[in-house]
């Protein structure tokens, strides 16, 4: 199932950290972070990054924002946060197992939602895959994988949610796209909105 793929590519980013953030830490009096960030939704992009594939026909960029989906109110701000996570689609039985996990890490920093976005600057509908989605937020399985453009059009597939928080303004995220029968990687710089891109000085 791709909502389970996502969830296991998640366990393994926690996984990394689990030890360290375990050291010295009280879970039962770690803030919920979660239950927060669904409470109050996703907020504005706060970093964002581009590139182009298959020169220049094919364009992605790549947001991260704080918060969650659209918010849920009051249900955000305590109780049972799988049946938070129900209400954007994740199977039951893996939302536990979200929570589960991001109760094993203890991390203290606040979870993000990143998304994608494809752009097709071809006159003809394009099908593109996307096979690599891979940062230190986090190697994402991305559902779903395959997306059908219409001319100039730009879509996206579900966000993705990382419990990692963000704890730099750069943040290098590899993108693999492949089209017509050609796959191409790029490591976009995903950098925060208040910090200006070099290239561009």
């Amino acid at each position: 199932m791709p909502i389970q793929k996502r969830v296991f590519a998640l366990f393994g980013a926690l996984s990394a950290v689990s030890v360290l953030s375990l050291a010295g830490c009280d879970n039962a009096r770690q803030p919920d972070e979660l239950a927060r960030a669904v409470a109050v939704g996703e907020r504005p992009v706060a970093m964002t990054g581009s590139a182009v594939f298959f020169g220049g026909k094919i364009g992605a960029t790549v947001t991260i924002s704080r918060g969650i989906g659209s918010g849920t109110g009051e249900r955000g701000k305590g109780g049972d946060n799988a049946k938070v996570l129900e209400t954007f689609g994740m199977d039951k039985d893996y939302a536990r197992a979200y929570i589960n996990a991001k109760n094993n890490v203890g991390s203290p920093l606040p979870p993000v939602t990143m998304h994608l976005r494809i752009s097709s600057m071809e006159k003809t509908t394009a099908v593109v895959e996307i096979t690599d989605f891979e940062s230190d937020l986090g190697n994402f399985a991305v559902y779903p994988a395959v997306l059908a453009l219409a001319p100039d059009q730009t879509a996206e597939p579900e966000p993705m949610i990382s419990q990692l928080g963000v704890t730099s303004d750069e943040i290098p995220v590899k993108v693999g796209i492949r089209w017509n029968k050609t796959t191409e990687s790029r490591t976009i710089m995903v950098r925060s909105v208040m910090v200006k891109d070099p290239a561009a000085q």
